[in-house]
């Protein structure tokens, strides 16, 4: 069993990473997203282009699962949701295999603004990344694994807990 001392620095590592992945990565990305010129993209609330990242990234999603990723709850969600849909940069449709789901999608000038994200991403990677050796890249990239591997577990572990 964890001692006091120990689950204490285990938080305040995490923590620590919470707060630099912010400061370096979203800030940048947010940053460099805000000063791009495409008609309404600066227009976005600081959440928006998160939402349009992982649609992307996933090409349709059920909004439950995108509320995960963004650790929002439904109303916002769904407030934000409606919002991306009048600005005419998500499109819902009916799940033709369980018509209870709805999917979103990006519309075409959702995937435009998901593209200049893209690049951006592209950039702040290029940025961060350019001052790390290659073996920091790989030691970076399988400490991120081993993390997801970890936290897969658990979630297991807690999702078994949950059903008995």
């Amino acid at each position: 069993m964890l001692d006091d001392k120990r689950i204490k620095e285990i938080r305040r590592l995490m923590l620590e990473r919470t707060i630099l992945f912010n400061k370096l990565f979203e800030r940048e990305v947010y940053q460099k997203i805000s000063r791009t010129s495409l008609e309404e993209l600066e227009k976005l609330s600081k959440q928006q282009p998160l939402a349009i990242m992982i649609i992307g990234t996933a090409g349709e999603i059920i909004p439950s699962y995108l509320g995960l990723c963004m650790n929002l709850d439904r109303s916002s969600l769904s407030r934000m949701i409606d919002s991306l849909e009048k600005k005419d940069i998500v499109g819902r449709r009916t799940d033709p295999e369980d018509r209870r789901k709805v999917l979103i999608s990006l519309t075409e000038k959702g995937k435009r603004y998901y593209e200049v994200m893209n690049e951006k991403m592209r950039e702040v990677d290029a940025f961060l990344m350019g001052h790390l050796e290659e073996q920091e890249i790989k030691d970076y990239e399988e400490c991120l694994k081993t993390e997801v591997r970890i936290m897969r577990k658990i979630d297991f572990v807690k999702g078994a807990g949950d059903r008995s």
